[in-house]
């Protein structure tokens, strides 16, 4: 769960600052303590953006993330040959499965090189950084911070707190008992609290803003059941960003558009592996399930995102063409469907018109949603929009349909157990804090 990659990369990076020769011994960074890696502003900036390179892990934005929860569920099938992708496509993960570790651990990476940046920044003083940098560095490590525990939160359920690192605290630091998956999400929203409102407002897109931590505060929660919290969170950001006028517009190289909050920006040099999982170009790992493709109504603009999808041997995503494309971590047609459902739970009249305007971007005719078709329309919309974007299982858990969509999956018996993945067992033995008896039941 604990690094120390930390201090080699910001060791490298302090590598280029000519002026810090005379403050650090940096040609032994065994010789100096954690704290002393983070001197100024720059180099706590340096800090934070080593947790913005672990968001663009394989097993955070890119490509395992959205396979298993697109196998997991009914939105994508598995041509390819990975046991651990197998697991997830028959609803029946191992404690060890290489996938779900790497999802654990990587996330816990984020978790800890936010707190290692936190921990150093926290520590200078007005001589060496100004507060209102300061301020907004912080802001944004604890937004990052909440982003992982949330990810984690949605499909392990608890989870270990910690505010240790091992380059700060010692290998002590690896050990912190499992906390309920209520008290995870009163953690979060702590986090989130430090961090609305405060981040820079020049922030660029491609790291976390004021906007973005109100979508990930309205995503916790929608989690939660809290409309009436999606609802006040999200009206502020109704109407100041717009749908890209056509869908196929969103899956090309441009880091902003009118619809993008939040996305990974991959360079050329720093490349996802979408492209490489998703399509012929690669190993065509997953593809389309003819289900996801039945769902789409006639005339959906979406459709032409599936290739060939009345071929099963060769059906595939085509949002992941370009082997450069930046995913979105939050765009504006979530805040439009989130904010929909928000309205329709308590049958607000206007809760359609935001559900509509996905729609109508599709080319689709109006519907009226009520809090009487409020699941099955949402479900429905949210399948279609977000399809191989790493939503589908959540949002199934969340409406209460995991039932209803594994059974339907031929071979597969529902099991209660299902509905949490297995703590990983590298975790369960290297924490001392934690044992068998913190696996999740039925693992």
């Amino acid at each position: 769960m604990k690094n120390i990659k930390l201090i080699f990369s910001i060791f490298f990076a302090l590598a280029l600052f000519t002026s810090c020769e005379d403050q650090l011994n940096v040609t032994n960074p065994a010789a100096l303590s954690a704290e002393n890696f983070i001197f100024d502003g720059d180099s706590a900036e340096q800090a934070l953006l080593d947790a913005y390179n672990d968001m663009q892990s394989r097993y955070v934005m890119a490509s395992e993330p959205k396979m298993i929860q697109g196998l997991y569920s009914d939105e994508l099938k598995h041509p390819g040959s990975f046991p651990h992708l197998n697991q997830a496509l028959i609803n029946n993960f191992l404690t060890d499965n290489f996938g779900l570790t790497n999802i654990f651990s990587n996330h816990y990476d984020i978790i800890n090189t936010a707190t290692e940046a936190i921990r150093g920044t926290e520590a200078l003083d007005e001589s060496q950084i100004d507060p209102e940098r300061q301020a907004q560095l912080l802001a944004e490590a604890h937004a990052l911070r909440a982003f992982a525990y949330f990810q984690l939160v949605k499909t392990f359920g608890g989870l270990p707190i910690t505010e240790r690192t091992v380059p700060f605290d010692g290998p002590e630091a690896n050990d912190e008992p499992r906390q309920s998956q209520e008290a995870v999400y009163d953690y979060i929203l702590s986090e989130i609290a430090l961090a609305e409102g405060n981040i820079d407002p020049s922030n660029p897109i491609s790291r976390f803003t004021n906007d973005a931590v109100r979508v990930l505060k309205a995503s916790v929660f929608l989690f939660r059941g809290n409309y009436p919290g999606v609802e006040n969170t999200l009206q502020p950001l109704i109407g100041d960003y717009s749908l890209v006028e056509s869908y196929g517009d969103l899956w090309n190289n441009d880091l902003e558009n009118s619809e993008a909050i939040f996305r990974v920006n991959y360079t050329s040099s720093d490349a996802g592996d979408l492209q490489t999982f998703f399509t012929p170009q690669g190993r065509r790992e997953v593809a389309p399930t003819e289900s996801l493709v039945n769902a789409f109504e006639s005339g959906d603009e979406r459709l032409n995102q599936i290739v060939n999808p009345n071929d099963p041997n060769t059906v595939y995503v085509g949002k992941y063409m370009n082997n450069q494309f930046k995913p979105y971590v939050y765009r504006y047609a979530d805040v439009l469907l989130m904010y929909a459902e928000a309205l329709a739970r308590r049958n607000a009249p206007n809760a359609s018109d935001f559900i509509n305007e996905v729609r109508n971007r599709a080319g689709l005719g109006d519907i009226n949603l009520t809090s009487g078709n409020v699941v099955p329309a949402i479900s429905q919309e949210r399948r279609i929009e977000f399809f191989a974007e790493g939503k589908r299982w959540e949002d199934v858990k969340r409406l209460g349909l995991a039932e209803q969509v594994i059974s339907s999956k031929q071979g597969i018996t529902f099991n209660s157990r299902q509905v949490l993945w297995p703590i990983p067992q590298d975790e369960l033995d290297r924490n001392g804090a934690m044992s068998q008896a913190d696996q999740n039941p039925g693992y």
